[in-house]
């Protein structure tokens, strides 16, 4: 081991400084230091169980740390074998320049790294009379970033400044950026640190000797065609060296113009004079100042200058001076320009923004560029989007509207809706949110016209590719909406903020119309009152505020739904939970507008039914109680659904009905007094027709001749049909009239009666024998057949009121008895032959 040692000695005894074994090489190695370097070997975790141990002769002492002074030798070795895992290493040289620099001290200092360990190379240059050092980054240039931040390759640069009386950072660099030089005034520190996992073989840098500046320091920067590079004062975030200036200076592509944008910044304190920043513009002689606060110059064509000043600070309360900002380069030939007139507008604000990160893409509001712009009302502004893919964009739209005393409100009916001149602008709409401000003791009424709305359930999609989001003051969500539903109307007793929410980036002109018109009227008892107008074929989803979550404690809901005439609507609870109640109970219940009670009222330790079917108009409330903090929360979901009444169509189907039976029962009525009067035609007598057959009005014909039967025989004859003639008595010159009353004409009394006038009930169109009219008999008695007479106590009666004498009536039978005696209360027939009687019969039919 002692022959590898000395091998290692022996190759290596020209190099002035330090060179390194590696531990799984050389167990023990000896480290000497040159002119004006220093090395130190300090652990990272000085707890940890490896240390470094300096060896004299045969003893050893062993710490976390080891330091060897300029001229310096040491043997050492560490106590682990892998100690670069513990151990960092920095190596500083001090440098003192008269008038010359030798810059091949850069390189040669970088020689002495230690493999595999993480090494900080510093070099530490001071001047003996006034001078700057130029730092002079080679090739890819340097990169700023903030002290917090690290670089990708872990490979990153440091400058520090001795300008003042403590040291000062002029910033932190990575590889590869604009950043080409930096001049330091009175010498400079610089520190490179590098991670032993990579090999560096070149510095990255070079340094000179310049004139004075006068100044802390200055940076150059080589601008490049659609880049930006963010800056930073010296020593950010802390402040900026009390009384001090230094400068950038910018070199601006052919064809491209700048825009410097400050981004973040503090002021100091100041005792004597002011902070600010001076601008040396190109064509002109003469600087610009501008304060932190003002904006700063855009589309700078050329290359500039601009110096940082502070001010003589407060010694009892500095504050700081830092400042971060942009500077952007774009192409004229890649930008759009659109004017948004916000002049009449009142409350709104639109901001502008990159939804994607793009480098390129620059947004500018007049003058200055920034990664988003705000428009607010009162103002007519030109906006510039430069290298941007404007889908890429998005706008969010704010607006507020209330007022504060109730009788001079004028929110009436006021739509809500987007200025014109945002919709000439070719950027998509992420958000349009009103915030409704009502006075105290209001409520706020949201009028969605004729689309309606309907509740957005999880899981489901807005077809118009959109939807409204309820938030109230306290940022507890409502609800969301979609259109074409059947809420027509929503009163809430607090101020609400109505966002509209575009999901189909692709068409969002549509939204830009107005959809809502909002009112304040007087207050309402119920947190949340509804309007619902359910449609046939439509079944309508209601669900409690705050949706899936639950409804706030002590709150209430109530849905006003309209019935129209002849339908029913049927109200289905589809899914409740109820909590476990700390204080009041929860409610749910159903009312007719004209009822008096409820028809339907439910706690939270009741079962709800399955459906409630309701024939007016009706009041659907729910509330809740305050529960318990860990118990379920009070959430419902019930549909309601239009039915047309089924009674209602049976009614219709009875009227009908009726109105047909109706119809038949009168028809038959009339075919009934049409008959009826046909047969009050036919010749109803008993007046003697030698030309016919004499018959009977009421009684059918006989269905066989007078030959077949034993009509024609008398089982009795009237003793007036006998001895009729005998009535001839004196004074009387008259035969009795037949068929018709007529009081005794003769001596009777002093005055003998008047008899009735004659009435004529009317002709037949009939010429055959008259009905119901007087005809005297006219022809001879004796030869003819006597005539029945149908008023038989009435002649009787005559009879006797002319003295006739009551005369037995002689009787007689026939010496041929009939086979089949005749119906004694039948007439005989006249005689006629059986043809005739068949073709009387053949004519009846």
């Amino acid at each position: 081991m002692d022959f590898v040692t000395r091998i290692c000695t022996a190759v290596l005894p020209w190099i002035l400084l330090a060179q390194v074994i590696v531990i799984k090489e050389c167990q023990t190695t000896t480290l000497s230091t040159g002119e004006n370097t220093t090395i130190t070997i300090r652990s990272s975790f000085p707890k940890a169980n490896c240390s470094v141990c300096v060896l004299k002769g045969k003893q050893s002492s062993c710490s976390s740390e080891l330091h060897l002074q300029p001229r310096e030798n040491r043997t050492y070795n560490f106590s682990c074998p892998d100690p670069h895992k513990f151990f960092t290493i920095e190596i500083s040289k001090k440098t003192v320049c008269i008038s010359n620099f030798n810059s091949t001290e850069v390189k040669d200092l970088l020689s002495l790294a230690f493999p595999k360990f993480n090494n900080t190379l510093i070099w530490d240059i001071h001047f003996s009379e006034r001078k700057a050092l130029v730092l002079d980054f080679l090739g890819s240039g340097l990169r700023q970033i903030k002290p917090s931040e690290s670089c990708p390759d872990n490979l990153t640069y440091s400058v520090l400044t001795y300008l003042t009386a403590e040291i000062q950072s002029i910033g932190t660099f990575c590889r590869s950026g604009p950043v080409s030089k930096i001049q330091v005034d009175k010498g400079a520190r610089v520190s490179l640190q590098m991670s032993g996992k990579e090999e560096v073989d070149e510095p990255g840098f070079s340094m000179a000797i310049g004139p004075p500046i006068k100044k802390c320091c200055i940076i150059e920067v080589n601008l490049l065609p659609g880049s930006s590079v963010n800056l930073l004062s010296p020593n950010y975030p802390l402040s900026f060296s009390d009384d001090d200036i230094m400068s950038w200076m910018f070199t601006v592509p052919e064809n491209n113009k700048a825009d410097v944008l400050f981004l973040n910044y503090t002021q100091p304190n100041c005792d004597k004079k002011r902070e600010g920043v001076e601008y040396v513009l190109p064509g002109s002689q003469f600087t610009s100042g501008k304060s932190l606060t003002d904006r700063q110059p855009s589309s700078i064509r050329g290359n500039f200058k601009m110096q940082l000043e502070n001010c003589e600070m407060v010694k009892s309360n500095p504050g700081r001076l830092s400042l971060e900002f942009r500077v952007e380069v774009f192409n004229e030939s890649h930008q759009n320009h659109f004017w948004i007139d916000l002049q009449k507008e009142k409350g709104i604000n639109v901001t502008i923004k990159q939804k994607k990160v793009n480098p390129n893409c620059q947004l500018c509001d007049g003058a200055a560029c920034q990664p988003e712009i705000t428009l607010q009302s009162g103002k007519k502004t030109r906006i510039l989007f430069r290298d941007c893919n404007l889908e890429e964009l998005g706008m969010v739209v704010t607006k507020d509207i209330g007022c504060y005393n109730w009788e001079k409100c004028p929110v009436k009916e006021m739509p809500l809706k987007v200025p014109r001149s945002l919709t000439r602008l070719p950027v998509p709409l992420e958000s349009l949110t009103w915030q409704l401000r009502a006075p105290t003791e209001s409520t706020v009424v949201l009028s969605p016209g004729e689309a309606k709305l309907k509740h957005f359930l999880p899981g489901e999609n807005c077809r118009e590719g959109f939807y409204y989001r309820l938030v109230e003051e306290d940022e507890s969500e409502l609800g969301r909406f979609c259109p074409q539903g059947s809420i027509e109307k929503v009163q809430i007793h607090s101020n609400i903020s109505v966002a509209l929410i575009n999901i189909d980036r692709g068409n969002y002109s549509k939204i830009l119309e107005p959809f809502f018109k909002v009112s304040f009227e007087k207050e309402i008892t119920e947190s949340y009152i509804f309007s619902v107008s359910p449609e046939l074929g439509i079944m309508s989803y209601l669900v409690t505020p705050s949706w899936p979550r639950g409804m706030a404690p002590l709150s209430s809901v109530s849905w006003k739904v309209s019935v129209p005439p002849g339908h029913m609507v049927q109200v289905s609870f589809l899914n409740a939970t109820q909590p476990q109640c700390r204080q009041s109970h929860t409610s749910i219940s159903i009312k007719g507008q004209s009822s008096v009670e409820e028809e339907l009222s439910r706690r939270e330790d009741e079962l709800l039914p399955e459906h409630q079917t309701m024939m007016e108009d009706f009041w659907l409330n729910m509330s809740n109680c305050k529960p318990e903090a860990t118990k379920k929360t009070f959430r419902v979901m019930c549909r309601v659904t239009l039915i047309e009444k089924q009674d209602g169509l049976s009614m219709k189907i009875a009227i009908g009905t009726l109105s047909a039976l109706l119809i038949v029962v009168a028809f038959i009525v009339v075919i009934s007094c049409v008959m009826k009067k046909k047969k009050k035609k036919k010749a109803e007598t008993s007046i003697y027709n030698p030309n016919v057959n004499t018959f009977f009005p009421g009684h059918p014909l006989f269905t066989k001749g007078r030959r077949d039967n034993d009509s024609h025989i008398y089982t009795t004859i009237d003793e007036t049909v006998m001895y009729g003639h005998l009535l001839r008595g004196p004074g009387l010159t008259t035969l009795p009239e037949v068929d018709v009353y007529r009081p005794f004409e003769g001596p009777v009394g002093d005055r003998p009666p008047t008899p009735p006038p004659l009435f004529n009930r009317g002709k037949s169109k009939e010429v055959s024998p008259e009905v119901d009219v007087y005809r005297p008999f006219l022809g001879p008695v004796g030869d003819e057949p006597p005539i029945h007479i149908f008023n038989r106590e009435a002649s009787m009666e005559a009879v006797a009121d002319s003295r006739l004498v009551d005369n037995e009536l002689y009787s007689f039978q026939h010496e041929e008895e009939a086979e089949t005696p005749g119906n004694k209360d039948e007439l005989p027939l006249p005689p006629a032959d059986e043809e005739m009687e068949q073709n009387k019969e053949e004519s009846k039919f």
